[in-house]
């Protein structure tokens, strides 16, 4: 054990050999010559060992009497050697995690704000790919990570590290500085025991000039919050990742804290424990809540331990905790975390345990089921679930409490083994609360998750605290985002209902409190009514929700009605434009009164299919660094290319590739599959890739057409007819670049044809304005039949008080 050392840095065998006062050898031959010698880690290209591992190692070898030293007296061990040398050397944890005089708070420990979101797009933007080279998009996470941790270790090295970048000029210059980055970020990460190998990930970068590494550093320069959410969702979003594997969002993480660490009191020694650690994010949130500043002035101690499975997680967790203040004891380890082999996880010893786990992952190695300790019972073999939750409950110590992710579904799923766990974990008053969180919150998993509130068996309850929180947070572009307000609203209402003593009867379904405008609904459930219910655990089984007639179904109803009101008058604006536009003035306008050349289309155009499969296909496209979307037959949609972004490739595979890139009024049409109409595109569509199933009209110099008459004259129903009868002709519907470059294209001159493209366009108009009345009445009549149909439920002593929720009510 460490007993009074503090941190547990990795030292090489040349420094345990010194504190062990023995030579460099000696250290070698107990590596070979004992099988239980703590085996090395890699950092740097070296080979490190833990300072707690060797401890425990050394504790059992005591100091043969004819080796004692400076007073040792019989039977002391090379640990105790190792432990009073150590210490009079003054060693331990320098830079962060420890106070900076004048500095003032380290940086990522407050909350991002709008200068660093748009600092990260920047960063996540161009740079990228100015600087990495042919490097993968992570190498250059990692730069950007360690540079955020090397300015929040030490306020001097961080001035020089800026003054380098200031003065390096050429490419050896620029290795150097970037090895030196890695370098020293090694270094400090060894003092809190990460075998980090970051100076072998920056090697591998390749910066175009020095500006542009000293552009990076710069930007980091300004940050002052904490990016590391804001880089990890950039990255994410630009790879078209679907795992969330790297954190779980603040909002989640600040309700999960929040709820699991409120029946403790900041000052204590608590311990807290992740078993799956992500960027460390839990970890660091309930080391935030839970310290508090002794008599004097110096923060408690606490102890905060957590696994991971991933080496990249486990890096970035480390100097995640490390800018938080706080010590990581993280453990990386390829196995699951109940197996009981974990070195940091010991049964009985959190008072919190928070996670994010995986969710539905299979058992990587179902025969554990069978031989496994599982108090509630056995786990299903096809998802970690609820072995996660036991875990969580087995780390737990008396009044101890756990925060953990959940899918909704886990809380009323039909399987056999799923439904004996609730069974036994309600009967034995584990479960404490079940939160349901707002859609979207994860944009890597459809999956609606909820948080399952866990208490120590020994400190049982027997009702059930329910809150549907599903309509809390803002949308933010594909994603929902809790604010510091939601948060509270939840707290409050979860805080509130145990406060209130809300534990009569078997179900109790509270009206929805409010906190600023943020209704939370509960329902306090005995076990009575959850046996009753099946032992169901989703919130929606409980909840009978009624809203205010006064309250949010008057707004929503408002809200509807001026939107609708507003389309209205946009509707009538566009028609009356479109009434006095000379084409749309008439009933009937006349035809052509002069004939005008046709032309084939080949002879305006520069026709070019899309690259082969074997040039572009799945292996191309499965990169995890992609930033160059490929546009997809289903992409073309009214005339224009929709978002492409769930088809991306690397920067080096559109070099490759340039022959096939889109430019600003290219036209794309489908060349296999089914024909229709084709798109035009637009300007942040430049640079973009066609897929082997897309053709590319270009128009030559000399062409006397605008590329909108165009798009609309092979917009036609007739046009489109004609392609689909070519491609018809072949054994797959695919039409030829030949055949399509013989369609007659009629020419009239370019003011016929701004006159013409401008009518249409009036129409297009008109046509959306159309579309978004006829949407937006849908939802005016669907919130005043919520406002109309809004009766008061029924009251008195046999009114129901829990209903059963089908699949089909669900609304996530």
């Amino acid at each position: 054990m460490l007993n009074s050392l503090s941190d547990d840095s990795l030292l090489r065998r040349s420094r345990i050999a010194a504190l062990a006062g023995v030579s460099r050898p000696t250290v070698t031959a107990w590596g070979k010559q004992y099988r239980d010698f703590p085996s090395p880690r890699r950092s740097g290209g070296q080979e490190y060992f833990r300072l707690s591992d060797i401890l425990d190692w050394l504790d059992g070898r005591t100091v043969p009497s004819n080796r004692l030293v400076g007073g040792e007296p019989v039977g002391t061990t090379y640990g105790d050697r190792v432990r009073r040398n150590h210490t009079a050397g003054g060693e331990g944890p320098t830079g962060l995690g420890a106070e900076r005089p004048g500095a003032g708070p380290a940086p990522g420990t407050a909350a991002a704000g709008p200068d660093d979101e748009r600092i990260v797009k920047e960063l996540m933007g161009s740079l990228v790919d100015r600087v990495r080279g042919a490097a993968g998009v992570v190498d250059y996470l990692n730069l950007l990570f360690a540079l955020q941790y090397l300015r929040g270790s030490d306020d001097s090295q961080w001035a020089a590290l800026r003054k380098d970048s200031r003065e390096a000029t050429g490419l050896e210059a620029v290795a150097r500085l970037l090895h030196h980055i890695g370098a020293v970020t090694d270094e400090n990460l060894r003092r809190f025991g990460v075998s980090s190998d970051m100076t072998e990930a920056l090697s591998r970068l390749e910066p175009r000039t020095a500006r542009d590494l000293r552009e990076v550093i710069e930007r980091v320069a300004r940050l002052r919050g904490n990016v590391f959410e804001l880089i990890l969702c950039e990255y994410e979003e630009r790879a078209a990742l679907g795992s969330r594997e790297f954190f779980t969002p603040r909002g989640v993480v600040q309700l999960m804290a929040g709820l699991a660490c409120s029946g403790h009191e900041p000052g204590e020694m608590w311990s807290v424990y992740d078993p799956y650690a992500r960027s460390g994010e839990l970890l660091a949130q309930a080391a935030a809540s839970l310290t508090a500043e002794d008599a004097h002035g110096s923060p408690t101690a606490l102890q905060i331990r957590g696994e991971t499975r991933r080496a990249d997680t486990w890096r970035l967790a480390s100097m995640n905790l490390a800018l938080h203040g706080v010590r990581p004891e993280l453990e990386l380890r390829r196995t699951v975390p109940w197996d009981g082999r974990s070195r940091r996880g010991t049964p009985g010893s959190a008072d919190i345990v928070l996670t994010n786990p995986p969710f539905n992952m299979n058992d990587p190695a179902r025969e554990e089921r069978q031989g496994g300790e599982w108090a509630y019972g056995a786990p299903p073999l096809d998802n970690d679930n609820f072995a996660y939750v036991q875990h969580c409950l087995s780390m737990l110590r008396a009044g101890g409490r756990a925060g953990i992710i959940m899918p909704t579904k886990a809380g009323n799923s039909g399987h056999r083994a799923e439904l004996e766990i609730r069974r036994n974990l309600i009967e034995r008053g584990v479960i404490e609360g079940v939160v349901t969180l707002p859609p979207h919150l994860f944009s890597g998993t459809p999956v609606p998750v909820s948080i399952w509130i866990l208490r120590h068996p020994d400190d049982p309850c027997d009702h059930v605290l329910f809150l549907d929180g599903r309509h809390l947070g803002t949308k933010n572009g594909p994603r929902r985002t809790l604010s510091d307000q939601d948060v509270e609203a939840v707290l409050d209402a979860y805080g509130g209902a145990r406060a209130g003593g809300e534990t009569n009867g078997h179900c109790t379904t509270s009206s929805a409190r409010e906190v600023e405008g943020k209704p939370v609904s509960r329902a306090w459930v005995s076990r009575d009514a959850l046996r009753a219910q099946g032992y169901s655990l989703h919130p929606l089984d409980h909840i009978r929700h009624h809203e205010s007639v006064t309250g949010e179904a008057v707004a929503a109803f408002s809200a509807a009605r001026q939107q609708m009101a507003e389309l209205e008058w946009q509707v009538l604006r566009a028609q009356n434009a479109t009434a006095g536009f000379p084409h749309l003035s008439t009933a009937a306008p006349s035809a052509p009164s002069c004939p005008v050349p046709v032309v084939p289309l080949d002879h305006l155009c520069e026709i070019k299919a899309g690259p082969s499969y074997s040039r572009l296909g799945k292996t191309q496209r499965a990169a995890t660094d992609g930033s160059v979307p490929v546009v997809y037959p289903r992409h073309l949609k009214d005339g224009r290319i929709a978002n492409s972004r769930d088809e991306l490739v690397d920067a080096k595979t559109a070099d490759l590739l340039a022959g096939f890139s889109l430019r600003v009024d290219d036209i794309v049409c489908v060349r296999s599959g089914a024909i229709g109409t084709p798109s035009l595109v637009r300007a942040s569509q430049e640079g973009w890739l066609m897929s082997p199933n897309i053709i590319r009209l270009r128009l030559r110099k000399q062409a006397e057409v605008l590329p909108e008459y165009l798009l609309y004259y092979l917009s036609r129903e007739k046009s489109v007819g004609w392609m689909r009868d070519r491609a018809a002709s072949t054994a797959a519907p695919s039409i030829r670049t030949g055949s399509l470059g013989r369609l007659e294209v009629p020419l009239p001159p370019l003011s016929e044809q701004h006159t013409i493209v401008s009518a249409l366009v009036h129409l297009d108009e008109l046509d959306r304005l159309y579309r978004e009345f006829a949407t937006s009445a849908r939802g005016t009549r669907s919130a005043l039949a919520d406002l109309l149909m809004n009766f008061p439920p029924q009251l008195g002593p046999d009114a129901p008080t829990t209903r059963t929720r089908t699949d089909e009510e669900d609304p996530l």
